[in-house]
């Protein structure tokens, strides 16, 4: 999750219960947050597709994803 002031904070999610209760603690803690980061999903950026490899701190690795109907030729 960006908190807002430049940080990601790692926010395992497991019982939904749980994982509701957390993200309004977050939400609670952090009010500028400007949205949700987990490793595996896929963002488009400009037109371009992203996976998420990794979420730290001050940093959230992206992988370029292949656009459908490219192809190496």
């Amino acid at each position: 999750m960006d908190n807002g002031q430049g940080k990601f904070i790692y926010n395992d999610e497991t019982d939904p219960t749980e994982k509701e209760l957390k993200k309004a603690v977050m939400e609670a803690m952090n009010p500028n947050h400007g949205g949700w980061f987990r490793e595996g999903e896929i963002i488009e950026i400009r037109g371009s597709r992203f996976r998420i490899s990794s979420v730290k701190p001050t940093q959230l690795r992206l992988k370029l994803l292949i656009k459908k109907g490219d192809t190496d030729e």
